[in-house]
C-alpha cells in the first residue's frame, strides 16, 4: 500500500526528534520530561499506526490503550509550562481509567474521541491566553510556544473527528475507506504535534516555586501607585542590571527577583504600559539593539544575540512592530529613539 511508508517515517522523525531534543535539554526538568514523553510516545503510535493499517496486525487494542495517553499527556506538558504541577493539576490522569475500562464496549470509541476533543479544546483556549500565562519558558520563545500549543491542539481536535469519521464509515461503508483516510491524517497530525512538542522549553535557570496563576485580569483596571513602583523597580533592574538582555528571562524568574507573585507583576506590567510581559521586555532588548546598530559594526545577527533574541527571525519581526522598521533601515538612519 502506498500509505504504508508514511506512518514509518513519521517513527523515524519522531525518533530522531526525541533524541535531539534529550539532548539539547535539562532532563532533570519536568516540562522537558513531559514533552520527551510526548515525542516517544507519538512515535511508537505512529508505528503501531503502520504495523496495523499497513500490514493488517491485530494490535487495535494496543492502539486503543496508549490512544487516550496522548492528549492528556500533551496537554500536562504544555500545562507544566505554567508553573509547575501540583496534585490538582494531575486531575486528566482521572480519565485515563475511564478510557481503558470502555476500551472493551465497542473499542472505547466514544470516551476516546471525547478526550481528543476535550484536551484538543483546552489547548486552544490556553493557546488563545496569550504568552502571559506561561511564566517557566524564556520570554524570547513565547511566542513559539503559543503557535506550538495552538498547533497541538487543533491537531488533537483534527484527530477527534478522523475518529468520528471512521464510526461514520463503518455504519455507512462497512470501514471500506478508513484505512488510507486514518493512516494519512492520523499521521500528519502525529508528526504536527510531535513537531510541536520540540518547542516546549523552560528557562533551565528558572527558580521554581509554588504554583501561581499569571493571567491578567478578565475586565481592564486602571494601574495603581503600587502597580508604577512595581514597573519602575522592572526599569531599574533592566537599565542597571540590564536583566532584559538574558535570553533565559522568565517571568518566573522576573517575579522572583521582585520578590512577587507572578500573577502581581503580570498585572502591573498589563495595567501600567498596556502590554505584554514578552512586549514590555522585548521593548528594552529592541532599544538596546537600536544602540548597537548605530553605535557599533556588529552584524545584525549579532546584535540580536546580544539583545538577548533566540532567534534572528523573532529578532526582526519585533524590530518591525516596535520601530516600524527593519534592522537596516535604522542602522541607515531611519527611525525615531525609543521612550522608555
Amino acid at each position: 500500500m502506498l500509505f504504508v511508508p508514511l506512518p514509518l517515517f513519521a517513527t523515524l522523525l519522531l525518533s530522531l526528534l526525541a533524541l535531539r531534543f534529550w539532548r539539547q535539554r535539562e532532563m532533570a526538568l519536568m516540562p522537558h520530561r513531559l514533552f520527551l514523553a510526548v515525542l516517544v510516545l507519538y512515535a511508537v503510535q505512529s508505528l503501531l499506526l503502520s504495523l496495523r493499517w499497513g500490514y493488517g496486525l491485530p494490535l487495535g487494542v494496543m492502539t486503543a490503550l496508549i490512544a487516550p495517553v496522548l492528549p492528556v499527556l500533551a496537554y500536562l506538558a504544555y500545562h507544566a509550562l505554567r508553573a509547575p504541577l501540583g496534585r490538582r493539576d494531575l486531575w486528566p490522569l482521572l480519565l485515563l481509567p475511564v478510557n481503558w475500562l470502555a476500551v472493551p464496549l465497542a473499542g472505547g470509541d466514544g470516551a476516546i474521541i471525547l478526550t481528543y476533543l476535550v484536551f484538543g479544546g483546552l489547548l486552544l483556549w490556553r493557546a488563545s491566553q496569550g504568552t502571559d500565562g506561561l511564566t517557566l519558558p524564556p520570554l524570547a520563545s513565547g511566542r513559539q510556544i503559543i503557535l506550538a500549543m495552538a498547533g497541538t491542539g487543533a491537531a488533537l481536535v483534527l484527530s477527534g473527528l478522523v475518529d468520528v469519521y471512521v464510526i461514520i464509515d463503518f455504519i455507512r461503508h462497512d470501514g471500506r475507506h478508513i484505512g488510507a483516510v486514518v493512516t494519512v491524517v492520523q499521521t500528519l497530525a502525529i508528526i504536527a504535534v510531535g513537531g510541536a512538542a520540540t518547542f516546549g522549553r523552560i528557562a533551565e535557570t528558572a527558580e521554581v516555586g509554588a504554583a501561581s496563576d499569571p493571567l491578567p485580569d478578565p475586565a481592564p483596571v486602571p494601574a495603581s501607585e503600587e502597580d508604577r513602583q512595581i514597573v519602575n523597580r522592572i526599569k531599574a533592574l533592566f537599565t542597571g542590571e540590564r536583566l532584559h538582555l538574558d535570553e533565559d528571562l522568565s517571568l518566573r524568574r522576573l517575579a522572583r527577583r521582585l520578590c512577587l507573585p507572578d500573577r502581581r507583576v503580570s498585572q502591573a506590567i498589563n495595567r501600567e504600559t498596556g502590554q505584554s510581559v514578552s512586549q514590555f521586555v522585548n521593548t528594552y532588548r529592541i532599544a538596546t539593539a537600536c544602540a548597537l546598530l548605530r553605535g557599533t559594526e556588529d552584524t545584525v545577527l549579532d546584535i540580536s544575540l546580544a539583545a538577548g533574541f533566540a532567534s534572528k527571525s523573532n529578532f526582526n519581526r519585533e524590530f518591525a512592530r516596535i520601530t516600524g522598521v527593519t534592522p537596516i533601515q535604522w542602522r541607515q538612519g531611519a527611525g525615531d529613539p525609543l521612550p522608555l
